[in-house]
């Protein structure tokens, strides 16, 4: 595109703006480039992303994402080499955002000299989620350097096409060091053949960290064959796997809509394991379970590592034994809990066989010097209507709190 005599006076001043002392300067002229066809202004733009200041090397950036691919694009990678980690890194968040066009120059990116642009353009095929780019990274696993093999199966397992799945088994098995990597995108894909590849290797896995992976790929990826497969298994795994083991069968069951505690073959020691650890994920998979009609035994089970247990698994037992005569001695002592939200639903859910025994817990509760027990325990004589338990509330009236007031004043009418 041909430009006026005065449009080339302008732009032979903004260039030479482009090499001036001050940062200030030649930032507003890289903004000042955008006038110009974009043919004219990308080779100095792209050697703006390598100023010395940091002003500069954004300002390229923004106008750069403007620029069509096909002009910037093959001026880009080579920067992923570039000795300066803040430009790699700008110059790896710009090249992502060009997201489909960027795929092929990222593809043949792979097969350059520099290994960092090797690894840099593994990672950003990663990001862009492209299945186009599945083969050419599935080559890139077998590169001499450790890294780029590394960063081309975590990309696999980002992409998540079921495409990859033959690649990454082939080199789990034919290329030790990135037997987690792959592991892990295996799992990433999420598809049941998977799953069943990682199970029949777990188990002679001789490296921990290999093994970590391979269990957390089967909980994203495994079916209730897998399930099956921890069943019959699940007092294979060191204990340093337990908790790890036990999360994934729950992911399993959850991606199944199955409930493991009503299975049939429910490994109930290995599950309990998993809840003493306190591990917030696996706490948040077990209160789905306990949600559903599960057998009082199983129940009981687990309130016998109350002291183990955090406040929202807790929460979730005690609701789930409402009415379970077996587990009364259980939510009797929950009352006292230290954690209000716990001693609350233990109250809110006592069911004892007769009306004597819950007066006995409300007037327990009232003599305390906890507020929100106290409420649960007034609550509990409002709502069932204790006519017997209404003189117990009669210290309230006057409290200095004034919802236990307002609410002692509602039951005694």
């Amino acid at each position: 595109m041909a430009i006026s005599a005065d449009q080339q006076k302008v732009y032979h001043k903004i260039v030479t703006d482009l090499g001036a002392d001050d940062s200030d300067a030649r930032r507003w002229a890289i903004y000042d480039l955008e006038q110009f066809p974009p043919e004219m202004i990308v080779d100095h733009l792209v050697a703006g992303t390598r100023d010395d200041h940091r002003a500069v090397r954004e300002a390229a950036s923004e106008v750069l994402e403007n620029v069509p691919g096909e002009l910037c694009l093959p001026l880009l990678t080579p920067l992923l080499g570039d000795k300066r980690i803040e430009v790699r890194n700008l110059v790896a968040v710009l090249i992502s955002k060009f997201g489909d066009s960027a795929v092929n120059y990222l593809i043949a990116a792979l097969n350059v000299d520099d290994e960092d642009v090797r690894k840099f353009s593994a990672d950003i095929l990663g990001l862009a989620h492209s299945a186009d780019a599945v083969e050419g990274l599935a080559k890139a696993i077998y590169d001499p350097v450790s890294n780029v093999g590394v960063s081309a199966a975590e990309a696999l397992g980002k992409i998540k096409s079921p495409k990859a799945l033959p690649f990454l088994m082939e080199a789990y098995t034919k290329r030790d060091y990135v037997r987690r990597e792959c592991a892990e995108a295996i799992g990433l894909l999420g598809v049941a053949e998977g799953a069943h590849f990682l199970a029949g290797k777990v188990l002679d896995e001789p490296d921990l960290l290999v093994q970590y992976a391979i269990v957390d790929g089967l909980g994203n990826s495994g079916d209730e064959q897998t399930l099956d497969f921890l069943d019959a298994n699940s007092g294979s795994f060191s204990e340093m796997l337990s908790e790890p083991v036990a999360l994934a069968y729950l992911k399993i069951a959850k991606r199944g809509k199955i409930n493991p505690l009503r299975r049939d073959a429910v490994p109930l020691d290995m599950l309990i394991a998993g809840a003493a650890t306190g591990e917030e994920d696996y706490g948040s998979l077990l209160m789905e379970c306990f949600s559903a009609d599960v057998n009082s035994s199983i129940l009981l089970a687990f309130s016998e590592i109350h002291d183990q247990l955090s406040s929202p698994v807790l929460v979730a037992l005690v609701k789930a034994s409402t009415g379970m005569q077996e587990l009364l001695k259980f939510s009797e002592h929950m009352i006292q809990h230290a954690d209000d939200w716990v001693a609350y639903t233990a109250i809110e859910n006592f069911s004892p066989a007769s009306e004597a025994s819950l007066i006995e817990m409300v007037q327990r509760v009232l003599v305390g010097d906890r507020t929100m027990p106290q409420m649960a325990a007034m609550k509990r004589i409002q709502e069932s209507e204790l006519p017997d338990a209404r003189e117990l509330v009669t210290d309230f009236l006057d409290s200095d709190d004034e919802d236990l007031r307002s609410l002692a004043r509602a039951i005694t009418g």
